[in-house]
């Protein structure tokens, strides 16, 4: 499963640790979310990266992106400094939650699976190489299926980018595991959803829980044997309620392999399947895991427990609560490549050719955004995203985003106007543009008191991060 996973209103997952305060320029909110201190070393090691990659020109990059997104503007005089390709969408396991969990849909009426051929990598690092400084190079996919991504991955060193890959590791073959050190790699997550083959099942179906476990060893040692810091490997634990009490076995594991960090996240579950897999929090289950059951509103959402049971509509407050809102730094900071070239703003909606807001490689396609880093620049400020971030920062009304966007179906626009007209307290600017936006919200703040609408009720989910 990829890192990612999309957002849903008030979903069970943690989210501290953000830097900044609301519409500031460092506020960087994560996709997958964990307690404070998972949190800090997930920011250290985006951190970490970007020091490593840093240039000149991608210092005066950053600065433009920052500073528009902090301003809030349509047009962005910089390029995303944050890449994600997908490399392929093919994988060997079929995972319950995963983004594109029913995968018969892709290959019936949507996208299909196949790999990005090496020369359209190229040319697509070439274009935004200047600067880039990061790269996720992997999607709905495993990326270690096709020997390709070697040359991906020391493509992208070779100009000064950090790569990262997000694999299960159950296909990868261990005598390839020096190959790996050596190709230039800087972080390998690896998901490894349990601590024993069945409760590792259960998530990882179609994987080989001791099969992950010798390869993800295979590749320490073989860092240890070459002298070698990275890459960082990361083992990422989705917790549910079924493998939640091998978390201090799984701890133990770890630093018997010799991973880097461990890191145990709350997913976002469908709401259909919620009473089976959610993970206990403490106060329900005490599981040593030192407090990472603990339950907060979606990424991008800052508010306190109680604040939340007013905004689920279990209760009215005397006092109006507070709640910070982050604006959604995708349109502005990166860009997401599918496999086949069609272009996103995010990793959602990647089964569906409909989504996409550009196409890199097909000339046939109206969308068609040309190979050069100046029609690239045009297509990056051209008339899609820049309605895109203006519905981004509010000041599209709801009833008016754009329904073939998959950002019309996000949390992220819709959760400022909802959480206004359950009469919450936002930043004066925040407002301020809400108002202006749909005049009418004072009205509907006056209706909710009176019926107490459930905000789940309202919108759909979401994009990632």
């Amino acid at each position: 499963m990829a890192e990612g996973t999309a957002v849903l209103p008030f979903a069970a997952h943690r989210q501290e640790g953000y830097v900044g305060e609301p519409m500031k320029v460092f506020n960087f909110v994560l996709a997958t979310t964990g307690p404070t201190l998972t949190n800090v070393k997930i920011l250290s090691r985006y951190a970490f990266s970007l020091s490593r990659h840093i240039t000149p020109r991608r210092a005066a990059n950053f600065a433009k992106v920052e500073w528009a997104r902090f301003r809030g503007n349509d047009v962005v005089n910089g390029f995303p400094y944050v890449l994600k390709i997908e490399s392929t969408n093919i994988c060997n396991q079929h995972c319950p939650f995963c983004l594109d969990r029913d995968r018969t849909k892709i290959d019936d009426d949507g996208r299909g699976f196949g790999k990005m051929h090496l020369e359209c990598f190229q040319k697509a690092i070439d274009v935004m190489a200047p600067t880039a400084m990061r790269l996720n190079l992997y999607g709905s996919g495993e990326p270690v299926l096709y020997p390709d991504i070697y040359d991906m991955i020391r493509y992208a060193a070779d100009r000064n980018i950090g790569v990262t890959i997000s694999a299960n590791l159950s296909a990868f073959k261990k005598e390839n595991a020096e190959k790996l050190v050596l190709s230039g790699l800087e972080h390998l997550i690896v998901s490894c959803h349990g601590a024993s083959p069945e409760t590792y099942i259960k998530y990882n179906q179609g994987g080989d829980f001791w099969r992950t476990q010798e390869n993800m060893k295979a590749i320490c040692d073989a860092k240890k044997r070459l002298g070698r810091k990275l890459p960082f490997v990361d083992w990422q634990f989705l917790r549910f309620s079924h493998n939640q009490h091998e978390i201090p076995k799984a701890r133990q594991m770890a630093r018997e392999i010799g991973v880097n960090a461990i890191r145990f996240i709350n997913p976002n579950i469908p709401p259909e399947h919620k009473e089976e897999w959610r993970p206990r929090r403490d106060d329900e289950l005490a599981d040593a895991n030192r407090g990472e059951g603990a339950v907060n509103a979606s990424p991008g959402v800052h508010m306190s427990v109680e604040a939340q049971a007013v905004a689920r509509g279990e209760k009215v407050a005397t006092k109006a609560p507070k709640a910070a809102v982050n604006t959604c730094s995708w349109l502005y900071r990166s860009i997401f490549f599918n496999w086949d070239g069609g272009i996103l703003p995010c990793c959602d909606g990647t089964t569906q050719p409909s989504h996409d807001l550009g196409h890199f490689t097909d000339r046939t396609l109206p969308q068609f955004t040309g190979q050069t880093r100046e029609e690239f620049a045009r297509f990056w400020n051209g008339d899609t995203y820049r309605y895109l971030r203006r519905m981004a920062n509010f000041k599209i009304p709801r009833e008016q985003m754009d329904k073939k966007y998959t950002c019309s179906s996000c949390i992220k626009p819709h959760m400022p106007f909802i959480l206004y007209e359950r009469g919450f307290q936002l930043d004066s600017s925040v407002e301020k543009r809400l108002l202006a936006t749909e005049p009418d919200l004072p009205a509907k703040r006056d209706a909710w008191r009176k019926t107490r609408i459930s905000v789940s009720g309202n919108v759909g989910g979401g994009g990632g991060n």
